[in-house]
C-alpha cells in the first residue's frame, strides 16, 4: 500500500516542526530522504515519504511496513528537541517551544494527524439501513420484508463491530425509503428491536471557484492614511474612476497632467472587465503626491479617491526574484513568499506579518473561512513595483469575504503595531541574534528604560541603510520606546557607531541608534526641514526697518500646552485680520513647537501686535513671555524690493548654484533646497514644502549632521548679514553727504539771489531825479548785477586761463627745440658711420 493513499491500520504517521537547516530553500528537495532516513532507524518503510504543505506548515506523510514499529517511532522521537547548538545557545539554554521540538504522530485516515477535515457526510435520500438481522436472515429475506413499502434496487448485508449484522437497503423512490424507515425502526423482530435509519454517504465536492483580492483592497484601516509614505514612493491606487478611464490610454488623459505616467496597471473582475481601480506609477514621488492630493481634494461621494499604494510599502525591500520562497508539491499550491519589507513606510515586514511563521497565519485564516485554499501571490515579480494579490478557492463566495475580513483585520494590526511601537521609536541595529528583549532593556537602562520593544527581521546578509563604522549586519533591527522621551538625544549621542555590551550577559557588540524618522527614503536618508527664523539671525541688521509691505512676523514662546490653534489665531485676531497662521515642527518627531509665523492682511495690524509684543524695558522681560520679531523669510522671498534692497536668495544659492552645492558638499548631505511660496524650483525630486515661509530643506544620512548643517546655515546667513548692514551704513553715508551738499547748494544760491540785485534803497530813480542821478543809479544796478566774490572769482578764473595757456605754449616750444636737437643729433651720427666705412674700405 502507497503511503499516499492514507491507509495503513495505525502504520501510517505524521512528521512535523523540521529543524530549520532542513527546510531552509536549498534543501527542501532533500526533505523526504532525511525524513525517511530518519525513521528508517526505527523500522522498515513501505515507500519514501510524501512531503506536503498541512494547516501547520510543512509535513511529512510515511507509512512503517509495522505498527509497532510506528508506534514505536513516535514514542522515541516526538518531542525530540531538534535545534541546533548555536541555536540553544541563543535562546540561552532554555527549554525550547512546541513549534521547535520534532512532532510525530499515527495518522488518522485522512492522512493527517488529528484532521478535522474530513469531507462532510449527508443522508442518502432513497437509503435506509437496518439492524440486527437474525443470524439466519440472508438478502432474500431483507428483501421479502422491504418490498412491500416499495421497489428494491439493491441490498448489502454488514458485519458489525459489535458481532452483529446489519444490512443496506436502497429503494426506487425516497418515498419508500421514508416509509419503510418509519414503518421497520423499533419493530420486533424473532425476539430483537429493529433499528432503522437512513442511510449516511459522502456529501459531494461543491466546484470550487477561484477568487482574488489585492492587498490594496483589504486597507480598512484610518492609520494607513495617516502614515507618511516613503520620499520616493511613485506609486497611487485610485479608485471610483469615471468610466471614460476604463483604458490605459483613459487614466493617462485623466491623471497626466499632474506628471509624467510611467506604468498604469488596471484592475479587472472575474469577466476581464474594468473595476474602476488601478494602480498608477509617476516618474517622481512629487508628481505622485500631486495627483493625489488633487483627487483628495476634490473627491466627493461616489468621487474618485487615491491612497498611496500599499503593495509599494509592503514589498520594499531586496528584488523579488531573490527573496521569495515556493514551498509547492501538491495542488492546490500554497506558497510562502519571504519578503524582507522592513524598508517601506510601516518599517514592518507586511507580508511576512500576514503569513505568520512558513505561512502559518494564511493557513489559519483559510481553516476559519472553511476556504480550500488561499495563497498569496505577486505579479510583475521581476521588479519593485509588484502587487500584492491573494487568491482564495472556494465553494461559496461567502467563504471568500470571510478570508478578506479576517486579512484585512490582520493588515490592521500591521497598521496598529506600527501607531504604537514604531512611530516616534528609536532603532537599533547591528546586534546578534542572542540579544533578547531582556538584553535590549539592559542596553537602554542608562536612558531610563523602556516601555515597548519591538524586533523585526531584516534582510538577511544585507548591510545596514545608511549606516557607517564597523556595525555588523545582523538580519535583525529593534524598535525601543523610551520611558523619558527627552533622553533620546543623549541614547542616540552614546549609542551610535559604539560597542555596548557588558561580554556576561549582554555580548558586545558595535551598533548603530537613530531615531524613525517619518519622512525618509527608502535608503535610510531622512529629510530635515529648518526655517531661516529658527537660526541664530546673530548679525540681523537692526537698523533696517519694516517696510510698508511687511506683514508677517515670526513670534516664539507660544503657549501651545495651554491654547489650541484656533485659541491662538483669535488671539492674533484681536490685532487684525489673519492672513496665514503656521506652526513649525520638530525637525525629528515631526510634533509641533512653540514657534510659528503670523501673518496680518494689513501692515498697521502687524506693527501693533508687534509693539504689543516687544517689552517696554527689556532687561526685566521674561525669557518665557510670548515674543515676536518682523519675519526673515518675509524680507528674503522680497527680494530686492525689501527694506535690505539685498536678494539673500540670490547670495545663498549663487549665479550657477554654486552656493548650494558648497553647503551641501560641507554638510555631507545627499541633497538640498530652499523652498518657499514665491520660489519656483525645476527639480521635481525636491520634496514638499513644509510651509509658505521661506526654509532649507537637507536630506540627511546621519543625525549628526544636523548640526552641521544648521551651523553652516547660521555662517551663511552671518556674512549676508554683515554685508547688508555694510551697504546699509554707506548707503546711509552718502545720503548724509547727498544731503550736506545740497545744503552748501541751497546755500550758495540763497547768496547768489541775494546779490542778484541792488539793495532796496537803490530802487528805480524817481521822474524827478536828473541825467546825472538816474545814471549814477544805472551804473550802481549793472555794477552790482553779480556779487563781488563771484566777480573776483571770474577775474581769477581769466588770469589762471592765461598762465595755463602761456604754460602750454612754452611746453611745446621746449618739446620741439629738443626734436629738432635729437634730429641733428642722429643726422650727425649718420654722416660719422659713412666716413667710418669710406675710410675703412680704403684700407682693404
Amino acid at each position: 500500500m502507497s503511503a499516499a493513499s492514507g491507509g495503513g491500520g495505525g502504520k501510517a504517521v505524521v512528521a512535523q516542526n523540521f529543524p530549520a537547516s532542513w527546510v531552509a530553500a536549498a534543501a527542501l528537495e532533500v526533505l523526504p530522504q532525511k525524513v525517511q532516513s530518519l525513521l528508517q532507524r526505527l523500522g522498515p518503510l513501505e515507500g519514501p515519504p510524501v512531503v506536503s504543505q498541512g494547516p501547520n506548515g510543512l509535513q511529512a506523510l510515511a507509512c512503517f511496513q509495522n505498527a509497532s514499529d510506528a508506534r514505536a517511532a513516535v514514542q522515541t522521537l516526538h518531542g525530540f528537541d531538534m535545534r541546533s547548538a548555536a541555536e540553544k545557545q541563543a535562546a540561552n539554554n532554555e527549554a525550547p517551544k512546541e513549534n521547535e521540538c520534532f512532532s510525530l504522530r499515527i495518522a488518522d485516515e485522512s492522512g493527517v494527524a488529528g484532521s478535522k477535515t474530513a469531507r462532510k457526510r449527508k443522508l442518502k435520500a432513497n437509503g435506509i439501513f437496518l439492524w440486527p438481522l437474525p443470524q439466519n436472515w440472508a438478502e432474500k429475506d431483507v428483501e421479502l420484508l422491504a418490498s412491500p413499502y416499495g421497489t428494491v434496487l439493491r441490498t448489502k448485508v454488514e458485519g458489525m463491530a459489535n458481532g452483529q449484522k446489519g444490512v443496506l437497503i436502497d429503494f426506487l423512490k425516497p418515498s419508500a425509503a421514508s416509509a419503510a424507515q418509519a414503518a421497520l425502526n423499533g419493530l420486533s423482530l424473532m425476539g430483537a428491536t429493529i433499528r432503522c435509519v437512513m442511510q449516511e454517504e459522502p456529501q459531494a465536492a461543491q466546484p470550487l471557484m477561484m477568487y482574488f483580492s489585492y492587498l490594496d483592497e483589504l486597507v480598512k484601516s484610518p492609520i494607513a492614511q495617516e502614515v507618511e509614505p516613503k520620499l520616493d514612493d511613485k506609486e497611487i491606487f485610485v479608485t471610483h474612476l469615471p468610466p471614460k478611464a476604463g483604458t490605459e490610454d483613459g487614466v493617462r488623459f485623466l491623471l497626466g497632467s499632474f506628471g509624467d505616467i510611467e506604468e498604469v496597471f488596471l484592475l479587472r473582475d472575474a469577466q476581464q472587465r474594468p473595476s474602476g481601480k488601478a494602480f498608477v506609477l509617476f516618474k517622481s514621488h512629487s508628481e505622485a503626491r500631486k495627483a493625489l492630493e488633487a483627487i483628495r481634494g476634490s473627491s466627493a461621494d461616489g468621487a474618485s479617491k487615491a491612497f498611496w499604494s500599499e503593495s509599494e510599502r509592503a514589498l520594499r525591500g531586496p528584488p523579488l526574484s531573490a527573496s521569495c520562497v515556493h514551498l509547492v508539491w501538491e495542488p492546490p499550491p500554497h506558497v510562502f513568499f519571504a519578503i524582507e519589507g522592513t524598508r517601506g513606510a510601516y518599517g514592518l515586514n507586511v507580508l511576512r506579518h500576514l503569513q505568520g511563521q512558513n505561512g502559518s497565519k494564511m493557513q489559519e485564516i483559510r481553516k476559519a473561512a472553511a476556504a480550500g485554499s488561499l495563497q498569496l501571490e505577486i505579479l510583475d515579480d521581476t521588479s519593485n513595483n509588484g502587487h500584492v494579490l491573494f487568491v482564495a478557492s472556494c465553494g461559496e463566495a461567502a467563504q471568500a469575504e470571510e478570508c478578506w475580513r479576517l486579512l484585512s483585520a490582520a493588515l490592521a494590526c500591521v497598521h496598529e503595531t506600527h501607531a504604537a511601537e514604531v512611530r516616534g521609536s528609536l532603532v537599533l541595529r547591528g546586534f546578534p541574534a542572542s540579544w533578547s528583549e531582556k538584553g535590549l532593556k539592559f542596553v537602554f537602562a542608562p536612558f531610563g528604560g523602556l516601555t515597548s520593544v519591538t524586533i523585526e527581521e531584516e534582510e538577511e546578509n544585507a548591510q545596514p541603510i545608511c549606516v557607517s563604522g564597523e556595525v555588523a549586519p545582523s538580519g535583525r533591527l529593534a524598535y525601543v520606546k523610551l520611558r523619558n522621551s527627552q533622553a533620546m538625544d543623549k541614547a542616540v549621542a552614546n549609542l551610535h557607531q559604539t560597542k555596548v555590551g557588558d561580554g556576561d550577559l549582554v555580548e558586545e557588540c558595535i551598533v548603530a541608534c537613530h531615531r524613525w524618522h517619518s519622512k525618509s527614503w527608502i535608503d535610510g536618508s531622512f529629510q530635515v526641514s529648518i526655517f531661516i527664523d529658527q537660526l541664530a539671525l546673530s548679525r540681523r541688521p537692526l537698523e533696517a526697518g519694516p517696510g510698508p509691505e511687511d506683514r508677517e512676523l515670526y513670534v516664539r514662546n507660544l503657549p501651545l500646552h495651554d491654547m489650541s490653534r484656533q485659541q491662538l489665531q483669535e488671539y492674533f485676531e484681536g490685532f487684525g485680520e489673519v492672513d496665514d497662521l503656521h506652526l513649525n515642527a520638530d525637525a525629528f518627531s515631526m510634533e509641533q513647537v512653540n514657534e510659528g509665523y503670523i501673518r496680518f492682511k494689513d501692515h498697521r495690524d502687524a506693527v501693533r501686535c508687534i509693539e504689543a509684543l516687544t517689552p517696554t524695558d527689556p532687561d526685566e522681560a521674561d525669557p518665557t513671555d510670548l515674543a515676536g520679531s518682523w519675519s526673515e523669510s518675509e524680507r528674503v522671498l522680497q527680494r530686492k524690493t525689501n527694506c535690505y534692497r539685498f536678494n539673500v536668495v540670490a547670495e545663498l544659492v549663487g549665479a550657477d548654484g554654486s552656493g548650494l552645492e558648497r553647503i551641501k558638499a560641507e554638510a555631507r548631505l545627499k541633497g538640498l533646497w530652499i523652498l518657499g511660496e514665491s520660489l519656483q524650483l525645476k527639480d521635481k525630486t525636491a520634496p514638499k514644502a513644509c510651509g509658505r515661509q521661506l526654509h532649507f530643506v537637507g536630506r540627511c544620512t546621519e543625525e549628526v549632521n544636523v548640526r552641521f548643517f544648521r551651523d553652516l546655515l547660521e555662517r551663511e546667513l552671518e556674512v549676508i548679514h554683515r554685508k547688508i548692514a555694510s551697504r546699509l551704513e554707506k548707503r546711509k553715508q552718502k545720503e548724509v553727504c547727498e544731503k550736506e551738499g545740497q545744503s552748501a547748494v541751497n546755500g550758495q544760491e540763497r547768496m547768489a539771489g541775494a546779490w542778484s540785485q541792488p539793495p532796496s534803497f537803490w530802487g528805480n530813480p524817481s521822474p524827478n531825479t536828473n541825467n546825472y542821478d538816474g545814471y549814477q543809479a544805472a551804473s550802481a544796478g549793472a555794477a552790482w548785477s553779480r556779487p563781488p566774490d563771484a566777480e573776483r572769482s571770474a577775474e581769477m578764473e581769466r588770469k589762471g586761463q592765461t598762465r595755463r595757456h602761456k604754460r602750454k605754449d612754452k611746453s611745446e616750444k621746449d618739446r620741439g627745440h629738443s626734436e629738432g636737437k635729437e634730429k641733428h643729433s642722429h643726422s650727425r651720427r649718420r654722416r660719422r658711420r659713412k666716413e667710418e666705412a669710406s675710410n675703412s674700405a680704403s684700407n682693404h
